[in-house]
């Protein structure tokens, strides 16, 4: 379980909780990446760290080594987690459902409409139209 995460640097986000967790949040250009480590207890960990790698111990259970730019850390956890968030994978499924210009200004005009007497009717009327 030797990995290095693609962001380069990663910045406490949490620490503690009532699960003892810590929370390590890296940005990289298309996603985000969090390393969640649970029931972290250790030595203090500087708020940002530059390439962190972490990898279990072969000789211990529960036993974990930090590497990175700052120092050398051991630490005792349940699990180390590494989750990636995409937002970018899902721009192209979106986009089918995502307005024109020209239903962008008709919305814009009908909700200015809704301040007058009868708006309301008039975009109700339009949304039955559309559908």
């Amino acid at each position: 379980m030797n990995e290095q995460a693609e962001a380069r640097t990663f910045r406490v986000v949490e620490r503690g909780g009532p699960a003892g967790r810590l929370v390590l949040r890296g940005q990289a250009r298309d996603a985000v990446h969090w390393l969640v480590i649970s029931e972290f207890r250790g030595p203090e960990l500087p708020a940002q760290l530059t390439d962190p790698a972490i990898e279990s111990a072969p000789d211990a259970a529960g036993v974990w080594h930090l590497r990175c730019a700052e120092g050398e850390f051991q630490f005792r956890a349940r699990a180390v987690d590494r989750l990636a968030t995409q937002p970018a994978l899902f721009t192209p499924l979106h986009r089918p459902f995502a307005l024109s210009g020209t239903d962008r200004l008709a919305v814009r005009v009908l909700l200015w409409l809704l301040r007058l007497p009868g708006g309301a009717r008039v975009l109700r009327h339009w949304h039955a139209r559309r559908g």
